[in-house]
């Protein structure tokens, strides 16, 4: 008879793998950038050509965090996710156990955390998103290396499936963001003034009305297939075992990371023009699509670059600071939006609308490093973050070791 579910535990630490770990502490970085135009209040005031303060250098850097940055390490974070899912069901299987039961109730638990955090802090959370790209994903977890791909067309049909009952909603909250002038000016009265019952209420109907439809129609297509990959690249070893895909790696930089590059600083008005040019039809077709693929395809060069930067061992010994991050990234993910809601919004500082870019991307890299920092002292002491903690328990189903026994030797590393 198969072991009961309970018996279930996590990963030790020591048997983690370090290259996850750093990709995922690094996408927190990207992350954080990126979400700090929306939490300042920017992101509106720019797209309604409102009057915002740009501070030095502010508008050059937005438009490179943008380029460089927005999609990407919210896909990376999504290729970390596929490939835990795809470790969870291997490790279940080669158990002789089911992975469905378990992983459901981990999906389960992550939309709890999801929704709580949607609601009482900010609306713009992807921890809801992963949770329902991982319910997608969970009966292809069994597809090999060689098909996995092949999933991606008939995931992003269910997906299309999911969301043509709320087309109407989709509509409606599309045509509302498009009136941006209006949506700005309601965004400014509310996050930098009201005060947190306030807020909480406008924020409930922000997700039902806006954010919710738009997320399911803009982010689901998109962070779907880095789900998909990610899976792949555990499958293949190109996590597991970087070292012996070395060449495969190197094509993905020279591919995906240079075209990548290239389509995300070249003005996308500008490719248009150039396409629509020629005269032979399929060559602009196919510099379109070449474009459009090549803009999210960056994240597969940053992945890449990576994991051979961790090959040599200089590189692993500066990056290998940013693994405890990885390991508490969602406790420290939610940390990052109770501290910006706090400095930002109505009923904490209030500083909504007023912070410079550059002031508040250079605010944000210190909070990074905050963050950094405090990881290392945090496991120093406690085999988790609490939110993990929490998602453990709510997944596992039953008491998990909070409390390191005893401080861990300082040359205890992970597993490469």
């Amino acid at each position: 008879m198969p072991p009961t579910t309970p018996s279930l535990q996590p990963l030790a630490a020591e048997a983690r793998l370090l290259q996850l770990d750093v990709l995922r502490g690094l996408a927190l970085l990207g992350v954080l950038l990126v979400n700090l135009s929306v939490f300042s209040g920017s992101e509106w005031a720019i797209a309604a050509h409102s009057p915002y303060p740009m501070g030095w250098g502010g508008t050059l850097v937005q438009a490179l965090c943008s380029a460089l940055l927005e999609s990407k390490a919210a896909a990376l974070l999504a290729m970390l996710f596929g490939a835990g899912l795809a470790i969870q069901a291997e490790t279940l299987e080669r158990r002789g156990e089911r992975h469905l039961p378990f992983s459901l109730r981990r999906v389960g638990a992550l939309a709890l955390i999801g929704l709580a955090h949607s609601f009482l802090l900010w609306n713009g959370d992807i921890l809801l998103d992963y949770a329902l790209i991982s319910l997608l994903m969970l009966p292809v977890l069994h597809v090999g290396a060689r098909r996995i791909l092949w999933t991606i067309p008939l995931l992003w049909a269910a997906t299309g499936l999911l969301i043509l009952p709320l087309a109407g909603r989709i509509g409606a909250a599309s045509s509302l963001i498009d009136q941006s002038v209006p949506f700005h000016a309601m965004s400014a009265e509310h996050y930098g003034a009201a005060s947190w019952f306030a807020l909480l209420k406008y924020r409930a109907w922000e997700m039902v009305n806006v954010m919710g439809p738009v997320r399911l129609s803009n982010r689901l297509p998109i962070l779907l297939p880095f789900f998909v990959l990610g899976a792949y690249f555990w499958k293949k070893g190109f996590f597991s075992e970087p070292d012996r895909h070395k060449t495969a790696l190197r094509r993905m930089v020279l591919v995906f990371g240079l075209l990548g590059l290239a389509a995300n600083l070249v003005p996308r008005e500008l490719v248009w023009s150039f396409a629509s040019s020629l005269s032979f039809r399929p060559f602009r077709i196919l510099i379109r699509a070449t474009y459009f693929f090549a803009r999210p395809g960056l994240t597969l060069g940053y992945a890449a670059g990576i994991l051979l930067l961790l090959q040599h061992p200089l590189a692993r010994q500066a990056l290998r600071v940013f693994a405890p991050l990885g390991r508490m990234a969602l406790t420290q993910y939610l940390l990052q939006s109770l501290i910006c809601i706090w400095i930002f919004n109505g009923h904490g500082l209030g500083l909504y609308g007023k912070v410079p870019i550059s002031h508040y991307l250079l605010g944000g890299t210190v909070l990074f490093a905050l963050q950094v920092w405090s990881s290392h002292l945090w496991l120093d002491r406690f085999r988790m973050g609490p939110a993990e903690w929490l998602w453990r328990r709510l997944s596992y189903g039953g008491p998990q070791r909070f409390k390191l026994s005893s401080p861990p030797p300082a040359t205890a590393k992970a597993r490469a």
